[in-house]
């Protein structure tokens, strides 16, 4: 494997945080190329929230549900087994708590696309995988579905999300070991944006917290205060 032996001039990071990331980068590419003759997918579909009504997927929401259900569409007629997995604990947005988990909404939703809810997962990866902590963030998300596609027989693993989340959660998934085919579902009105993500979500994912996971996690603290009832 090779390394920058110096810094470009115009880098940003160190030598270091640049190995650091190739060997991540390379530990995930192996294990996915291991995983890849297995003809199972597993679909991660990245919560948005908050629902409408309390109870419903909004619009960014929705678009990443319905392009959910044409890739497991595809896939199943390519003759593989798919799992979908829906994110998301119980929100709170500027005091408002939603009647029901970002998990169970998009999942209803699913159900009333025609898709079986016996392949369709949420609340009980959230609760397997991060207990009462819950799934507040992106880093949980990557960290559960990560966690379900290693202990499960899968082979390639799906990410459905935001343009605008790309990098951040291909970030966290390298931090977990896995490597996502990401596919966005783009839409005219966004939570994220964009130069929120450039100059704080992904130069912190990337330099100093790539996991998100311990209890003293500064970034995790401050979501989860934010949108834990």
């Amino acid at each position: 494997m090779k390394f920058p032996e110096s810094k470009k001039s115009w880098a940003i990071g160190t030598v270091q945080d640049r190995q650091y990331w190739e060997e991540k980068f390379e530990i995930a590419k192996k294990f996915m190329e291991e995983r890849s003759n297995i003809p199972a997918v597993l679909i991660e579909v990245a919560a948005q929230h908050p629902l409408l009504d309390g109870e419903k997927p909004n619009e960014e929401f929705t678009k990443r549900l319905l392009l959910a259900k044409t890739l497991y569409k595809q896939e199943s007629n390519a003759g593989k087994h798919v799992e979908i997995y829906v994110p998301g604990s119980r929100h709170r947005h500027e005091g408002v708590v939603d009647k029901v988990s970002l998990s169970e909404a998009g999942m209803i939703f699913l159900e009333q696309q025609g898709i079986s809810r016996e392949i369709i997962h949420g609340d009980d990866l959230n609760f397997k995988y991060k207990g009462d902590r819950g799934v507040y963030n992106s880093a949980d998300e990557c960290f559960v579905a990560s966690s379900y596609f290693k202990d499960g027989n899968f082979g390639y693993l799906f990410s459905v999300l935001s343009p605008i989340q790309v990098f951040r959660k291909t970030i966290h998934y390298i931090e977990f070991g896995v490597l996502p085919l990401n596919y966005t579902a783009p839409a005219l009105d966004t939570f994220h944006d964009y130069i929120d993500e450039m100059f704080e979500a992904v130069p912190y994912a990337l330099f100093v917290d790539p996991d998100m996971q311990s209890k003293n996690s500064v970034r995790a603290n401050e979501l989860r205060h934010l949108r834990m009832p």
